[in-house]
């Protein structure tokens, strides 16, 4: 088999959409949680002067503060869970790559040319591997972005804090 058959094509097809919406189901809370600080917090230009809106309390605060990391955590047991399965797949990946080498040896052909054929036999496993790695990378970006959101919440937590907006001690919240 030096080709890809149409059955691969739709195979490959197919674990793409299926990425994105793994991706897309697994990051869904931690994104909701994104979204709440985005559209709670407004910054515009008027008359040359930036304005800033936050609309954001204490208690939302603190509530982002502790659920962003809860989540975060949550999406990296799911990563961790990809990456054994994807550990394993690998191992077994190769095995098969050499248990059809060795099927190819004394065939036409180079080394590099029988190895090829080894390794289009198992397409099929191979993409689906990819499909597994980008699920993680896709989640990890999310935890990264996530993290970053976490940290400004905690850094206007600790503004407020310092200048006592809480607990009516000054400012306002």
């Amino acid at each position: 088999m030096e080709e890809i058959t149409q059955e691969q094509s739709e195979l490959i097809a197919s674990l793409e959409l299926y990425a994105l919406e793994e991706v897309k189901k697994e990051t869904q809370a931690l994104q909701e949680l994104i979204d709440v600080v985005n559209s709670l917090v407004d910054i515009r230009v008027i008359n040359g002067a930036v304005i800033s809106d936050i609309k954001l309390g204490a208690f939302e605060l603190e509530a982002l503060a502790m659920r962003i990391p809860a989540e975060c955590s949550r999406l990296q047991c799911r990563l961790n869970q990809y990456n054994t399965r994807n550990m394993f797949r690998d191992m077994q990946l190769d095995a098969q790559v050499t248990i059809e080498l060795s099927r190819l040896a004394g065939t036409k052909g180079a080394a590099e040319e029988r190895k090829r054929k080894a390794e289009m036999a198992v397409l099929d496993e191979r993409v689906q591997n990819a499909v597994n790695k980008l699920i993680i990378r896709g989640i990890q970006g999310c935890i990264d972005r996530a993290d970053k959101v976490y940290e400004g919440v905690k850094k206007v937590m600790d503004y407020r804090s310092k200048e006592g907006w809480f607990d009516r001690k000054g400012g306002q919240p």
